[in-house]
């Protein structure tokens, strides 16, 4: 067993695909073919199940490609103590966030990083939460920017600021004659949502009462499968909507729309890093969280932090 064939495992069970995986270890694909099959017949199980299209992960296998990639990683630990010299903020870090806060964040982000730490480019990825906790795992991302609630025992985290929730709707909708609007005032008849699976849905439901669907099936309101997309629905006047008050910072960029902020208590979200355990750069994920709140400060107020 050598470390390369742990690599060419993590590698397809992160594509899925032995032409893809073969592509990103730099080798021929009949020889991390053969890498692979030999590992398999070494440990006397099956990893991968082989399809026409796609490759999966075998239940046993699961486990083989976690200590795989726990392997990878010490290895990679070992080199960096090699190079202690080295700053933890030189070479790239591979960053993730969920669909809700990247199209708003990287915007002002990665100018600031270009132009403090052009040092540390980053490589970004937008995901589901579960999907971007599944790449820190497999080290395909370093740092994740998620929203709470969140755990997993190998991921660290670190609570960054609050973010309030507001409501969006057109110019006209009656809730322009007010100056601050009451979450129970929220017409559930109204709102148009993200589709499930999105933990910004959720947590909407969550904060206001009002929010249940139309009806007892819970897809009967108008879903969309991005802000941006609700955004126009909401330009269309198909109905009212509750955002983040990041993606309504640059609302003057949308003509049509119109927002106000919610009455106390206003429903709000934590937002988080995230990071392997056994990431060694830490000093990096302190540098990023410092640089999104100075990079977002220019655009809305961030809230200090408020234990709940």
């Amino acid at each position: 067993m050598t470390l390369n064939e742990l690599r060419y495992i993590v590698a397809v069970a992160q594509t899925q695909h032995f032409s893809k995986a073969a592509e990103a270890c730099h080798v021929s694909q009949p020889s991390l073919s053969i890498a692979v099959r030999k590992l398999e017949e070494e440990l006397g199980i099956t990893i991968f199940q082989r399809g026409k299209r796609q490759v999966e992960v075998t239940p046993e296998g699961e486990s083989v490609v976690q200590q795989a990639q726990k392997v990878i990683e010490e290895a990679e630990k070992l080199n960096y103590l090699k190079s202690v010299q080295k700053s933890p903020l030189d070479g790239v870090l591979k960053m993730g966030a969920i669909f809700t806060i990247g199209p708003y964040l990287y915007p002002s982000l990665i100018p600031f990083m270009r132009e403090k730490f052009p040092q540390m480019p980053l490589h970004i990825d937008e995901d589901y939460t579960e999907n971007l906790r599944k790449k820190l795992l497999t080290a395909e991302i370093d740092v994740a920017v998620l929203a709470l609630p969140f755990s997993d025992p190998a991921i660290e985290t670190m609570e960054v600021y609050d973010e309030d929730f507001m409501p969006l709707f057109y110019e006209g909708h009656p809730f322009s004659e007010m100056s601050k609007i009451d979450v129970s005032d929220i017409p559930s008849n109204e709102l148009l949502m993200l589709g499930k699976g999105n933990c910004f849905r959720d947590q909407v439901v969550a904060a206001c009462p009002n929010c249940h669907s139309p009806t007892a099936n819970s897809d009967a309101w108008v879903v969309g499968s991005s802000l941006e997309t609700i955004r126009h629905m909401v330009a269309m006047k198909l109905g009212i909507t509750v955002m983040p008050v990041t993606a309504l910072a640059k609302q003057a960029d949308y003509p049509g729309l119109d927002s106000r902020p919610f009455a106390d208590p206003v429903p709000k979200r934590r937002i988080i890093l995230a990071w392997r355990s056994s990431f060694p750069r830490k000093e990096a994920i302190s540098v990023i969280a410092e640089s999104l709140q100075i990079a977002l400060r220019g655009q809305v107020d961030l809230l200090p932090l408020k234990k709940d």
